[in-house]
């Protein structure tokens, strides 16, 4: 990951941007409640952004959190590169995870036993200290109320929320090695969470899915919906941009639309909205 000195305050207006192709945000997002932010570290300016007030509404970081994470257990020595995570054998419901993992897989496959393996050995007084490093969200790591279970779930649709604001501000300080933590786990997890290619023409793309449901009321009724996060870097020839894309249905969806989980959606939508920006 190469460093560049950019400011970590985020643009208080949005800067318009002639590009080859104009986005409908509207369009893409039908149904949703949604946020995105492009963010040009090398002008130091947000240059896109989608229904501001959005991007500022805390949501659980889901599996997002695997980044902040990942920059915690290298940091304290809990983890290495080399590191293997050896599988208890329990059948689970995504076939990638019933098997040993290394970092990279656990990034890649997003693999929560490995998450729950990490957190209770970094113990919740570390956790809460790296979080307040971070600035990270609400910062509330305590877990379902009543369940005692945070060091397990308090990402998960839980108690820790973030707004896509929250999150471009950690990324843009990561970017920047201005987290108060070794450049090793920094760049440890730069590599661990590269995707490869976003497009023809040569755009890197390093991030991180998140995706989860919960309950929430639309219109009198206890809807059950879902939340998806993309968050990550674009980079080339020196330019690098960071993205922020999060949604939630508005309302339970129907039919095979109900299958899908909110994390690749939102990934998927993010590489749809960059292609047709037509980044130079």
């Amino acid at each position: 990951m190469k460093k560049y000195f950019v400011s970590t305050m985020i643009a208080s207006s949005i800067v318009s941007v002639s590009y080859a192709a104009e986005v409908n945000y509207a369009q893409i997002f039908a149904g949703k409640n949604a946020c995105f932010i492009l963010y040009d570290l090398n002008k130091k300016k947000t240059i896109e952004e989608y229904n501001s007030k959005r991007c500022q509404e805390r949501i659980a970081p889901n599996s997002t959190f695997k980044v902040p994470l990942s920059l915690m257990a290298f940091d304290k020595g809990v983890i290495t590169e080399s590191t293997v995570f050896v599988w208890d054998g329990k059948k689970r419901e995504m076939e990638s995870w019933n098997q040993n993992q290394t970092p990279r897989t656990w990034e890649q496959y997003s693999v929560l036993w490995v998450s729950q393996q990490i957190t209770p050995k970094l113990g919740m007084r570390t956790i809460k200290d790296y979080l307040a490093k971070f600035n990270y969200g609400n910062q509330d790591f305590s877990g379902d109320k009543g369940k005692n279970n945070g060091l397990t779930h308090a990402w998960l649709s839980g108690s820790l929320k973030i707004s896509g604001e929250e999150q471009l501000r950690f990324l843009i300080n990561m970017h920047n090695y201005n987290l108060g933590i070794s450049h090793t786990a920094i760049d440890n997890t730069m590599q661990n969470i590269y995707l490869g290619k976003l497009t023809d023409d040569g755009w890197d793309w390093y991030g991180k899915t998140g995706s989860g449901r919960r309950n929430t009321s639309y219109q009198g009724k206890t809807e059950r919906v879902r939340d998806g996060w993309f968050v990550g870097y674009l980079q080339k020839s020196g330019q690098t941009y960071v993205v922020v894309t999060n949604l939630t249905d508005i309302k339970t969806p129907t039919g095979s639309e109900h299958d899908t989980s909110g994390g690749p959606q939102a990934k998927a939508i993010t590489q749809d909205i960059i292609k047709q920006l037509q980044l130079k």
